[in-house]
């Protein structure tokens, strides 16, 4: 397998270079170099002639006018100002999706926590009930115990306040009259 790969004769090798070489350049055309060169720009010999290029300018003939471009039809300008104005819609119909979504979400935790602390308060609610008649409960059975120094209410416990007296109002701001200062009397000092 290894005797089957051959190099070929070292002259065959450049006669396909100089083919290849030809076959490159069968589309190009060669272009009189001007007499004196740019300082700035190194001359080209060589300018590549499409088939959808103008011919060349008398003036200038080493420049190649591009053809101009056909107007695009009024329907098509039309979809592709619609397509432009259906990307910004879909752009702020997401964006909206969006905030609704984040807000709806963040509104569901808000009202689950509100919720879960409104079941809390409830239920300490109901725990501070039952104390509270635990208590009183309890407070009744050390009340009828013999021993607990406490009487049973009746009528002859029962103590009667009287209604106070009625007073005057008095007055809140009561007139002060002032004497007028006698000439006698010098002052006492500053």
């Amino acid at each position: 397998m290894a005797t089957a790969l051959k190099t070929p004769p070292a002259k065959a090798e450049p006669r396909k270079r100089q083919s290849a070489s030809r076959s490159q350049r069968s589309h190009l055309q060669a272009v009189p170099a001007d007499t004196r060169p740019h300082p700035q720009r190194r001359p080209t010999n060589l300018t590549v002639v499409s088939p959808g290029l103008v011919p060349p300018h008398p003036a200038h003939p080493g420049i190649r006018k591009l053809p101009s471009r056909r107007p695009m039809p009024t329907w098509l300008r039309l979809l592709i100002r619609l397509q432009h104005g259906s990307v910004i819609v879909a752009f702020v119909l997401v964006t909206a999706a969006l905030i609704v979504y984040g807000s709806t979400i963040y509104m569901q935790q808000h009202w689950s926590k509100g919720y879960n602390k409104l079941k809390t308060m409830q239920r300490s609610e109901r725990q501070m009930i039952a104390a509270e008649g635990l208590m009183k409960n309890q407070l009744i059975q050390q009340a009828e115990k013999s021993g607990s120094g406490l009487v049973p209410r009746t009528a002859e416990h029962t103590i009667v306040l009287e209604q106070a007296p009625e007073r005057v109002p008095v007055t809140a701001n009561p007139v002060l009259k002032v004497a007028p200062p006698t000439s006698s009397s010098a002052p006492l000092g500053y």
